[in-house]
Order: C-alpha cells, then sequence, then structure tokens
C-alpha cells in the first residue's frame, strides 16, 4: 500500500508526529506550541503529512496591513496602496498571517514549500472564505528569497536591517 501523504487541520485531538526542519523556533513552535494557539483562537495548524512522518506544516491567523501610519497619516506603500481603486482606499487591508511555515529536512528543496504556498493562496480565493486581499509573512531573514521566489514582495524598507521582514502577496494577482 502506498504512503500518500494527506493535508489535514490538527484538532484539539490530534496526535502530532515527530519534525525537524532544522529551524529550532519552528519545532518547538510545532509541537510545544500550535495546539494551545488553536485552543485559544489565536492560529489553525495544517500538517502534511504520511502515515509516519510530519513532512511540513503551516499555521494562519487573520492579520491586516496597516498601509497609514496612524500619527502622520502617510501612506506606507504607494505600490499598495496604488493597487487598490481610489474609492476602496482604506488605512488598512485585510489579510492572511503566515505565522508559522515549515518543512522537514528530510523534504526540503523538492518544491513541497511551494506547492503548499500555492494551495494556500488557492483557499483563500476559492469562494472568497474570508474576504482577504493579502497574505502576509514575517519572513526570517534567511527565507526571503524563498518567498521571493513564490511571488512575496517588501512592504517597506524600513525593516531591512531586522532579522525578519514583513512580506506580502497580492491575492488578485493569483485570482487572475
Amino acid at each position: 500500500m502506498e504512503n500518500k501523504p494527506t493535508l489535514k487541520r490538527i484538532t484539539s485531538k490530534s496526535v502530532l508526529k515527530p519534525f525537524d526542519c532544522d529551524v529550532p523556533d519552528l519545532n518547538d513552535f510545532f509541537i510545544d506550541d500550535s495546539l494551545n494557539y488553536l485552543k485559544q483562537l489565536l492560529a489553525v495548524t495544517y500538517v502534511l503529512e504520511d502515515e509516519t512522518n510530519t513532512i511540513a506544516y503551516f499555521s494562519i491567523l487573520n492579520d491586516k496591513i496597516i498601509n497609514r501610519d496612524p500619527k502622520t497619516n502617510q501612506t506606507i506603500s504607494n505600490t499598495l496602496a496604488r493597487k487598490i481603486p481610489n474609492e476602496k482606499r482604506w488605512p488598512s487591508y485585510p489579510s492572511v498571517k503566515i505565522a508559522r511555515f515549515g518543512v522537514h529536512k528530510n523534504y526540503q528543496n523538492l518544491r513541497i514549500g511551494s506547492k503548499l504556498l500555492n494551495f494556500l493562496k488557492q483557499f483563500f480565493i476559492t469562494k472568497n472564505k474570508t474576504g482577504c486581499r493579502y497574505m502576509t509573512v514575517d519572513a526570517h531573514n534567511v527565507a526571503t528569497g524563498f518567498y521571493s521566489n513564490n511571488g512575496f514582495k517588501f512592504l517597506t524598507p524600513k525593516d531591512e536591517t531586522e532579522e525578519t521582514r514583513l512580506m506580502y502577496f497580492d491575492l488578485m494577482t493569483f485570482a487572475r
């Protein structure tokens, strides 16, 4: 019998299979915190697994992109604002945040991460489940290339020297 991977949402009764993506923060979140985040209604985690392994996981939560500085009322990203018709421009826009995303070290470089990102993009534009326009991620510097290769853009240059960079993906580009 073939050991075919399945993607499923974890529940409070889920038994998590071992996971190691060589990033301690991502490993710890999956094993120690993902069920607690679910219980507190803070994030939902999905796992790609076969009968014995957790191949990959991602956690998502609601977010928003703030496009106007509340103190100065200045636009943060002109690129972002230009994509929205004038009559629909708001100080912030609904999005879904990829809170955590990891692929087991034995499955990396097989395009599993890109396939899961495409699944997520399709998931949120199909029947417009949440009314979100964007996907966001606080990408660690080592992962910005991966997200850039998958169509994500930097929201602002102000975080260039930080450990993580805020990146976004416009779901309208995937919907077309």
